[in-house]
């Protein structure tokens, strides 16, 4: 095989690997959007709003709904959280994996790769989501028959339909507002 065969093949060999990686990012990010949203990273500011208004204590049960690069678990855990993150996207729960696997709060956050909506919430005290609206009002259910009453609900930019926002803010520049629930609990049906 001659100089010129040989650089063809490994040319060859480098697009095939290239379209193959293509492949495996454009199934797990574009599964995404079809599962709740798409991958869209809050802003710092964002992040610290949404984290001071749950008031985490430490040893509160966080779970962030959609943990995409682990942001809000890494704040949340910094409070001395115990925290769980579901994400959908497989290349995002092994980089959070590897981001907390040598971070100080190795043993504080779990990211559990699967959707939001088989998530078991019976033990959470604060719950974290950023969703598209279309999804809010199966997210309201979801929250509804999952969650502790006394829990408290942050979400990004979207309010969930048909809840009473108990504090609401915004994060950088004054845009994205973050909406604060407390979940008083399943309503009592008459005997």
């Amino acid at each position: 095989m001659g100089p010129l065969m040989l650089f063809y093949h490994i040319l060859a060999a480098f697009f095939a690997l290239c379209a193959v990686i293509f492949l495996v990012f454009a199934v797990f990010f574009l599964w995404a959007p079809l599962s709740a949203a798409p991958f869209v990273p809050s802003t710092g500011g964002q992040t610290r709003r949404m984290v001071d208004l749950a008031a985490i204590r430490p040893g509160m049960k966080v779970y962030d709904l959609g943990s995409g690069d682990g942001r809000l678990l890494w704040l949340a855990a910094q409070r001395g959280a115990v925290c769980v993150g579901y994400e959908i996207n497989l290349i995002l729960v092994w980089l959070t994996r590897l981001l907390f696997r040598f971070s100080p709060f190795r043993g504080q956050v779990r990211i559990r790769w699967g959707s939001l909506w088989d998530a078991d919430l019976s033990d959470a005290q604060v719950v974290f989501v950023y969703l598209m609206p279309y999804w809010s009002g199966r997210l309201r259910r979801l929250l509804e028959r999952r969650l502790p009453a006394g829990a408290v609900v942050v979400s990004n930019a979207f309010a969930i339909p048909g809840w009473t926002c108990l504090v609401e803010g915004c994060g950088e520049h004054g845009v994205h507002p973050v909406h604060c629930y407390l979940w008083a609990g399943r309503p009592t049906s008459p005997s």
